[in-house]
């Protein structure tokens, strides 16, 4: 499929076929995402392949006892390494100066000092593993599967139940799969609704 044909099939699937998917593909897929970029090239994403039945069904319960999602024969989790604090960044550090200049001085400063270290932490690092995951989406597509973002999820939970060492969190689920249902045509704005031209409303 060409890329266009590929954005165009992506939907979003939340009943699978009882097809397994080759380990080819599934190499393919992670490879995907191990191509995309990051910021700054931290590459602080890494990916849980889930095969095991009865981890899937506990990822699941941990997502709200969404239980569609253990019906897909592989989910991808999405894990962030949540290492890099800002607090305790140096002043001449790029990123806390980034960071500075897009949501201001004092904004930092307060978060710096926000007493729940792993739970900013976890929101800091949240867009972390998302574009990747969408690599893996698409490419995903492009083999005839479908799947689906799964972000109403406990973390912590998730997180426990695949072992994750303490700098890591499991931040959102993919489950992957052949779809067995076909979803309905989204009804998507224009592209003179989400776009303009050098300013706004000139």
């Amino acid at each position: 499929m060409k890329l266009r044909e590929v954005i165009k099939a992506r939907r979003s699937v939340r009943k699978y076929k009882n097809t397994p998917i080759s380990d080819k593909i599934i190499k393919e897929l992670i490879e995907s995402a191990r191509l995309s970029p990051s910021g700054g090239n931290l590459q602080n994403y890494v990916f849980g392949i889930i095969k095991d039945e009865s981890l899937r069904k506990k990822l699941a319960q941990a997502a709200g006892n969404q239980m569609w999602i253990a019906s897909a024969p592989v989910v991808i989790a999405g894990c962030s390494d949540i290492s890099w604090d800002i607090a305790e960044q140096p002043e001449d550090d790029f990123g806390l100066i980034v960071n500075k200049l897009r949501f201001g001085n004092s904004f930092i400063e307060d978060m710096k000092k926000y007493p729940n270290r792993r739970a900013f932490l976890k929101l800091h690092h949240n867009s972390s593993p998302c574009i990747a995951m969408e690599h893996i989406f698409l490419t995903a597509v492009s083999h005839g599967l479908s799947a689906c973002f799964v972000g109403y999820l406990d973390t912590d939970k998730a997180s426990e139940i695949l072992n994750l060492p303490e700098n890591m969190v499991c931040l959102f689920l993919l489950p992957v799969g052949y779809a067995d249902e076909t979803p309905i045509d989204k009804e998507l704005k224009s592209i003179e609704e989400i776009s303009f031209y050098d300013k706004w409303g000139v």
